[in-house]
């Protein structure tokens, strides 16, 4: 029986990082995994994101060449995964694997079976779409967003039901792609986390791409009729579309009924439940990534294979989703992290925002905001809509583990016209919004 301080099942995003961490700690680990390395996730991420030199053409990008460009994508990144994990030591395991005891992985090959042991477990082996009764998965009709790289043709009129981060990019990655897009949200704003100002701001860069947003407006009833689903809201309205793509609905996979059954709790839709440290009600058994059954962005599946993977190797270190970084690839790039006004009252704050509006080269308004404490100064968090956020936001995120103050923020050196210096006039103008309070 092989033996391993951590033993990962999956290899995603979260089951990856939580690896890779694992051994820089000085871990012996093993990863078990089914499929290609990182390939499906990638697919899914990435395979409505219009190939570069299409994106700005005048004729319509052919869905099967997009195809075709994103699966060859995808082989070279899980190959470059496959290799980098390597390269650091990890040994992999192909094969079904499922939960067995505390400390062991029951691997299924082609015609064999055999057991891993692990001083602790680390399971990242996903989630599964979820369907209500008023709107059952149909093949080529009603989808998930996992099996968008599955279709054959795109349809002329789509319908995504999701919020956040992969509603919004589904839909611009559709229109993108030349469909004509209604975006359904179950909230009233697009990203929930965010300030209701941002939220008017990604909303208009939405319909600025024609796409129709219905926010927080159920669906009563459908009906096909040809080619169309004949769609009814709550609120009267109606509209057609060829398909329906669910995003934000996801259950917990088969496989955690056998960690129930071990002693793990589960919660309503089938998810593994844990605490802020990503262990489950079994001691040294870890659950990170969609695995909650939640559709997580990047930056959180990493973060919760992180810290799992530090608890499992003896640190102590609590899972925070306020110091994670949230990017969203629209018409321009939105990102947040740390508070907004709305959550920094929950977190004990006294909060304060400055805003700064400003225009680069003849390109889009760009906005940034800074969300301070009033009474130490603190940074707290900051809200950019920018074609630069990628870059900034983990800047800010910085500062606020550093503790930096908006003083300190407006007071940095920065090139005049450049991007940070947006951020040091929100920071002045949060400190403005302090000294007039």
């Amino acid at each position: 029986m092989a033996e391993f301080d951590v033993v990962v099942l999956g290899g995603g995003l979260s089951g990856t990082r939580a690896a890779l961490r694992a051994v820089e700690l000085g871990g012996k680990v093993c990863l078990v995994e089914k499929e290609r390395i990182g390939r499906k996730g990638f697919l899914r991420r990435n395979v409505l994101l219009a190939v570069g030199s299409q994106k700005n053409a005048k004729e319509p990008i052919n869905w099967k060449e997009q195809l075709s460009s994103k699966e060859k994508l995808a082989d070279e990144y899980s190959k470059n995964l496959e290799n980098k994990l390597n390269q650091a030591g990890i040994v992999l395991v192909k094969g079904e694997g499922s939960l067995a005891s505390q400390n062991e992985i029951l691997v299924q090959e082609e015609n064999a079976s055999h057991v891993i042991k692990g001083k602790s477990i680390i399971l990242a082996c996903g989630s599964e779409p979820s369907f209500s009764p008023t709107l059952p998965h149909e093949e080529n009709i009603i989808i998930s967003i996992d099996e968008v790289s599955e279709l054959e043709e795109l349809p002329e009129k789509v319908l995504i039901l999701g919020s956040g981060k992969w509603g919004s990019e589904a839909a611009i990655g559709f229109q993108e792609l030349g469909c004509k897009v209604f975006l359904g949200t179950d909230s009233v704003e697009i990203f929930p986390e965010m300030d209701s100002d941002f939220n008017s701001k990604v909303e208009a860069q939405l319909k600025s791409k024609k796409i129709k947003i219905l926010a927080n407006k159920k669906i009563i009833s459908f009906f096909k009729n040809g080619q169309d689903l004949e769609m009814t809201l709550e609120t009267g309205i109606k509209f057609a579309t060829n398909l329906i793509v669910m995003v934000d609905q996801r259950k917990g996979i088969e496989q955690n009924k056998v960690a129930k059954n071990l002693g793990a709790r589960l919660g309503g839709n089938g998810e593994i439940l844990v605490d802020d440290f990503m262990m489950s009600s079994i001691p040294g058994v870890y659950g990170v990534g969609s695995i909650s059954g939640k559709g997580l962005t990047d930056s959180m599946s990493k973060e919760q294979g992180k810290v799992a993977a530090e608890n499992s190797m003896g640190k102590k270190r609590k899972f925070n989703p306020e110091w994670v970084p949230m990017l969203s690839k629209l018409v321009q790039s939105v990102g947040y992290v740390g508070c907004s006004m709305k959550s920094a009252l929950h977190q004990g704050f006294h909060p304060i925002e400055g805003v700064n509006n400003v225009s680069f080269a003849d390109l889009e308004m760009e906005t940034f905001k800074i969300v301070a404490d009033k009474r130490s100064k603190s940074v707290v968090g900051a809200q950019i809509i920018s074609r630069q956020a990628e870059e900034l936001i983990p800047v800010i995120l910085l500062l606020i583990k550093k503790g930096a103050t908006v003083t300190n923020l407006a007071n940095s050196n920065s090139t005049e016209g450049t991007r940070f210096q947006g951020l040091c006039e929100a920071a002045r103008a949060c400190l403005e919004a302090i000294k007039s309070a």
